[in-house]
This record gives C-alpha cells, sequence and structure tokens, in this order.
C-alpha cells in the first residue's frame, strides 16, 4: 500500500511517499520513511490524532507534528493583557443599548 507521510515543524512541511506492507502500523511507516518519533510530536492521519499501534489504510496520509513551542493558553492571556480593557471597544457601534436609548430620550 501507499501512504503518504508528512513532517510537519517551525521549518515548514515535508513531503515523502512510503511503500509500506498491507496493515503496517503508524509505526512501521514511520521507520520505513527513515524517521523516529521524536519526542513530545505527534501522530495524525488526515488531522485526526492517533496512536503509533494504528494500523494505516491504502491513501491514508500520515502527519508527524512536532510539539507545541508555546502554551496556547499562555499567548491568548498575554495578548489579553496588553490589550487592556476592552469593554469600551465591545460595548456596541452605539455606544452601547443604554446610551442609545438615553440620547432618543
Amino acid at each position: 500500500m501507499r501512504v503518504e507521510v508528512l513532517f510537519v515543524n517551525e521549518a515548514g512541511v515535508m513531503a515523502e511517499t512510503v511503500e509500506a506492507p498491507d496493515g503496517a502500523a503508524a509505526s512501521e511507516v514511520l521507520g520505513l520513511a527513515g524517521a523516529s518519533l521524536p519526542a513530545g510530536a505527534g501522530l495524525a492521519v488526515f488531522g485526526r490524532r492517533i496512536e503509533p499501534s494504528t494500523k494505516l489504510h491504502e491513501g491514508d496520509r500520515l502527519e508527524v507534528a512536532g510539539a507545541l513551542v508555546c502554551d496556547p493558553k499562555k499567548v491568548r492571556r498575554a495578548r489579553a493583557e496588553s490589550q487592556g480593557d476592552v469593554r469600551v471597544v465591545t460595548c456596541g457601534r452605539h455606544g452601547g443599548r443604554r446610551r442609545l436609548a438615553k440620547t432618543a430620550q
């Protein structure tokens, strides 16, 4: 069977097509591609996370994604803190319902 192996890291994406025996596990296909699973990396087939022991099928795309560079929760928190108080910006087009009602009277 033919399986496409994608290596995703900070540098970009590298693709390689591997000919593997039918019913080969993801770890076996990775070995046939001449690579090993780096520490902290994850495996996926068409974007769905899998275990190294998962059996692959003809035409599957095995993706090897590196570990996260930063914690997304910390990044969102830092971005929100740097923006400051956003209530003024998000209170509506005319300053909010109450302000619009007061000016209409």
